[in-house]
């Protein structure tokens, strides 16, 4: 028997037990169908049963290291894929997906639907995950959903399913920056001898007055190879739009901000803001998958000429 902790759904909490296979939940729910709550979660100060364990399950488990995005975190549909380059082959990648699990970040309503930051963010950090492993990238995703692959759809649908590499996301706010900062710097402390290039990447989509179109905003950190990397980024992106789109121009910035997950990181950092959830002429964008691979595809050649311009800096 055991207590929830802040922010555990039914996975979650079995999995703290591990009890990893989808079977532990009908058995959960058996042994506990008068615990649970009207919508199907768990009660803080509520004792729940637990189920036995599996013959070849163990409790504790087997210490394991985390080992780099699997991937079939992708979904069925893009899970299998070509190393196309070996340009990133000595560079580590931390993909954090803002928000997440009881947060949804930005609420923004179209046609009747509303939707939710945190599910966008997820596929722009999916898309990019999966560009820069085919460029020979070792990449690990901070923020996971088991059930949402990449998705091709406008409308994504909300869940709160998300975990921070298999932990709980807590709901407080400052719990949840902290338990990203300190996964992404226990990884970093462990890999930093190990690449010759280290990033860490936060992705959001702003929420600001809807007349304002912002297109696409970098913040760094106070690190000189937080604000290289990310005027680089700036850079390319600023080169694909006068390629792709000439005659539109490009309304988007760098700047310095000094935000708790920019600021406590210890690999370098940048945040990348993708237009502005509340305008109208954004949110199309945003909503169109075609254009989050888009993104995913600029960013990605913008990291493999950060790394060009680091190697040329040795």
């Amino acid at each position: 028997m055991a207590y929830p902790v802040e922010g555990d759904g039914i996975l979650s909490f079995l999995r703290r037990w591990n009890r990893i296979d989808t079977t532990y939940v009908r058995e959960f729910i058996d042994l506990n169908s008068e615990r649970i709550n009207a919508q199907g979660g768990l009660e803080l100060g509520t004792v729940y049963l637990i189920p036995p364990l599996h013959p070849g399950d163990v409790y504790p488990p087997v210490e394991t290291a985390y080992q780099p995005t699997d991937r079939k975190i992708f979904g069925e549909k893009y899970k299998d894929f070509t190393v196309v380059s070996d340009n990133l082959k000595d560079a580590c990648f931390y993909i954090v997906s803002g928000h997440g699990g009881p947060d949804p970040g930005a609420i923004t309503r179209v046609s009747g639907r509303e939707l939710h930051e945190d599910e966008y963010n997820y596929d722009f950090s999916l898309r990019l995950a999966r560009n820069l492993m085919m460029q020979g990238a070792t990449v690990y995703v901070i923020i996971q959903d088991e059930y949402d692959g990449i998705r091709d759809e406008r409308f994504l649908t909300n869940n709160n399913t998300e975990t921070c590499l298999g932990e709980p996301i807590p709901k407080s706010q400052i719990d949840r920056l902290k338990q990203r900062v300190d996964m992404v710097n226990d990884l970093y402390a462990r890999d930093k001898g190990r690449f010759n290039y280290i990033r860490a990447i936060e992705v959001h989509i702003d929420s600001r007055n809807p007349r304002e179109q912002i297109d696409l905003f970098l913040y760094y950190a106070d690190n000189p190879q937080s604000r290289l990397t990310s005027y680089t980024v700036r850079n390319e992106i600023l080169k694909q739009y006068k390629k792709h789109q000439p005659n539109r121009g490009f309304i988007g910035n760098v700047s310095h901000r000094n935000l708790y997950i920019l600021r406590e990181l210890d690999p370098p950092p940048i945040m990348v803001e993708v237009g502005n959830f509340q305008n109208a002429r954004d949110r199309l964008r945003i909503l169109d998958p075609n254009n989050r691979q888009a993104i995913a595809n600029w960013l990605t050649s913008a990291f493999v000429e950060d790394v060009k311009r680091v190697a040329g800096n040795d």
